[in-house]
């Protein structure tokens, strides 16, 4: 005889396994400099080594902000194909038609690029949403000439102040 709870939990686990996103929907972004200035691209991973996402948004704001990004850039919106983004590339920080504001040391700040990777016969003409996050703060360079990005974990970075350079 089957238990009651057994036949409860057979019932249940679908549906609850059905709430949770696809494997690799959400990935860490890169933050990194290039020439300079603040750049964000995707991860080195054999999917993007592959097969480079499309980036449809990428957006910058104050940790626990999202919804008032300080910067946005929307691909779709500018008149050129679209942004594939490979591992070795990135996007810079202000780039595009959107003007942004200096960021600031002593705050924490999240990335977020989202889009899809490539449409192609062998997926069914339909590419997976991918969406890469990183949160990050600036430190001064120890020469003073730069601001450095400092990644951490997204969790940590809204439940404490930014470290003392």
């Amino acid at each position: 005889m089957i238990k009651p709870s057994w036949f409860l939990c057979a019932l249940l686990t679908p549906l609850l396994a059905s709430c949770s996103p696809p494997s690799g929907r959400y990935q860490e972004a890169t933050v990194s400099t290039s020439d300079g200035r603040l750049c964000f691209g995707v991860p080195d991973t054999r999917e993007t080594r592959s097969a480079p996402p499309e980036i449809v948004t990428i957006g910058v704001s104050v940790v626990g902000q999202s919804r008032y990004p300080m910067w946005r850039r929307i691909f779709m919106e500018e008149k050129r194909p679209k942004r594939t983004l490979p591992p070795d590339q990135c996007i810079p920080y202000a780039s595009g038609p959107t003007p942004a504001p200096p960021l600031q040391v002593g705050t924490y700040y999240q990335v977020l690029l989202s889009g899809s990777t490539p449409s192609g016969p062998e997926k069914g003409g339909a590419g997976r949403k991918r969406v890469f996050i990183a949160c990050f703060h600036l430190r001064q360079a120890t020469d003073g000439s730069e601001l450095k990005p400092v990644v951490l974990n997204c969790y940590k970075a809204r439940r404490s102040a930014v470290p003392a350079a």
